[in-house]
């Protein structure tokens, strides 16, 4: 069975407070990268959250998971919450094979993780 095309590149989304990084279908070795450059512009002294959506997200590959539990450290450090808007089965799945889930903290949308 061939996968789907990789999706859209991850964006970030910089608000007063907070920002969004939206990822749509594959997060895989072709935008890995530009998924790093996204959490670079999120994570941000003086942000109080960065949400995570992968409403949409259909693969997580294990360097992005790895490149999440990474990012959690450093938004550690900032005092930055880091919070994920969960998706499909097939994304929680890696973040629970690679050890990263229980590290952070999940919302159905992305709305519920703005109000928490």
């Amino acid at each position: 069975m061939a996968r789907d095309a990789p999706g859209d590149p991850p964006t970030a989304d910089r608000h007063p407070h907070h920002a969004v990084v939206r990822v749509e279908g594959e997060l895989d070795a072709a935008v890995v990268g530009e998924f790093r450059k996204a959490l670079d512009q999120a994570l941000t002294p003086g942000s109080r959250a960065v949400i995570l959506d992968f409403g949409t997200a259909r693969f997580l590959s294990i360097e992005a998971a790895h490149d999440l539990v990474e990012a959690k450290r450093h938004a550690a450090v900032l005092g930055v919450d880091l919070r994920i808007v969960a998706g499909r089965r097939e994304v929680e799945r890696v973040l629970e094979v690679t050890g990263a889930r229980p590290l952070f903290r999940y919302y159905p949308s992305v709305q519920t993780a703005l109000r928490a």
